[in-house]
């Protein structure tokens, strides 16, 4: 409680949201086409306390409940301090470009069990996680830090992650190390190894991702992803992307492909994905497929 207990000068208030509406086709395993939205208002306010630090809080009320919550003191030159209790820093970056977003993983994280991108902190309601960010000598280095660990964890979480956009012109790297579940007999160690390279309109990315477990008879995950994005103009992009992910103790790999493409008018996007899954859940010729069109409006 003591380190966000500033007294601040001159606080401004904003509120921002957004809106959405998507229709989406879930595949074989769904009888009829849905339709869903989505809406949000965050709430921010920010001030400068005596030391010349910026303090800032936000809150945001998404679907009539209270949703994502965090404090951020930033010190300048001495790097940002985070409270939050969603969301997470030091989890290890993607840099595979996508139109849509997470959309070759929406139907991952409902039906395929494999790991494709590193998980990082646990964040969510309930779940407070610390953070610091900081640049050294062009590298961007963040600290994550969930004492205690979410609930049912067994203990503490900690992850690391570095980006480094300076070495050659285009070229990012990054890495991310995490450290789960570390009071238990089943903790989890992932590393996440990024590279993206634009040239042009184009972006090409790629991204190398292992999760072991710290038991010798625990299941260990490997997964590679790359993809490729365009952009056609200043609106419009197109993109394709590919990730496997291997199972240890499964003879066969899960697979996603999707491809995306995105339209932005003023405040409003239009994006659309067909994604497939391929060995489903690790299951020899287990195939899955989802499309979905979304219309979003930010304000």
């Amino acid at each position: 409680g003591s380190l966000v207990a500033f007294s601040v000068n001159a606080a401004e208030m904003s509120a921002s949201g957004g809106a959405s509406l998507t229709i989406s086709d879930q595949g074989e395993d769904q009888e009829n086409n849905k339709w869903t939205m989505g809406n949000s208002v965050t709430f921010s306010a920010s001030g400068e306390t005596d030391q010349g630090w910026t303090v800032a809080a936000s809150i945001e009320i998404d679907g009539g409940t209270y949703d994502d919550r965090s404090v951020t003191i930033d010190m300048g030159d001495s790097g940002k301090i985070y409270v939050q209790d969603s969301g997470a820093q030091g989890t290890g970056a993607d840099l595979v470009p996508t139109a849509y977003g997470t959309a070759g993983y929406s139907l991952a994280s409902t039906s395929v069990t494999g790991k494709h991108v590193i998980d990082g902190l646990d964040s969510g309601a309930g779940t407070i996680n610390l953070g610091y960010t900081t640049s050294i000598s062009g590298i961007d280095i963040g600290l994550g830090y969930t004492p205690g660990g979410p609930a049912g964890s067994g203990g503490s979480e900690t992850a690391v992650s570095l980006k480094y956009a300076d070495l050659i012109d285009g070229l990012t790297l990054a890495m991310g190390v995490s450290d789960k579940n570390t009071a238990s007999a089943n903790g989890t160690s992932e590393l996440s190894l990024s590279a993206s390279y634009v040239i042009g309109g184009a972006t090409i990315g790629y991204t190398d991702y292992s999760a072991d477990d710290d038991q010798a008879s625990g299941t260990d995950y490997d997964a590679k992803h790359f993809g490729i994005s365009f952009a056609l103009n200043d609106n419009t992009t197109i993109s394709y992307d590919k990730s496997t992910s291997d199972k240890a103790t499964s003879s066969v790999d899960e697979e996603i492909t999707s491809w995306q493409a995105s339209y932005t008018m003023g405040n409003m996007t239009i994006k659309g994905h067909i994604s497939k899954a391929s060995n489903e859940q690790f299951s020899t010729g287990a195939d899955d497929e989802q499309k979905a069109i979304d219309v979003s409006w930010s304000f």
